[in-house]
């Protein structure tokens, strides 16, 4: 559970700071290397947009940042994965909340023996 708050969490800190690294904003990544949704997801992109026929050397390749978007929402790992990010965020406001009941609420027990 806190290797997907790592990755929810260092996502994050890429995906604020996406304008702040070339890498983020220029990178592609083959979609050889991904699942197959994602060439069905660009060839749709490219097609709405009427990029079809334009730069052809980025008709297999999507952007970094549908990658840091995806891992950051749980999407890349399809329904499953963003229901599962879910109950770890909804599981993070319990235990922060719960948390903090217990430091400010509850007052510590003496042990006087």
């Amino acid at each position: 559970m806190s290797f997907f708050l790592v990755v929810c969490a260092i996502t994050g800190v890429l995906y604020n700071h996406q304008h702040d690294f070339i890498f983020l904003e220029k990178g592609r990544i083959s979609t050889r290397f991904l699942p197959d949704n994602y060439q069905e997801r660009l060839d749709r992109t490219r097609k709405a947009q009427g990029l079809e026929q334009l730069f052809p050397e980025e008709a297999d390749s999507v952007p970094i940042m549908w990658i840091i978007q995806d891992l950051h929402t749980g999407q890349i790992f399809g329904f499953w994965g963003r229901i599962f990010y879910d109950i770890l965020g909804i599981m993070l406001i319990i235990l922060s909340v719960t948390g903090g009941y217990l430091y400010l609420v509850r007052k510590p027990r003496s042990d006087k023996n």
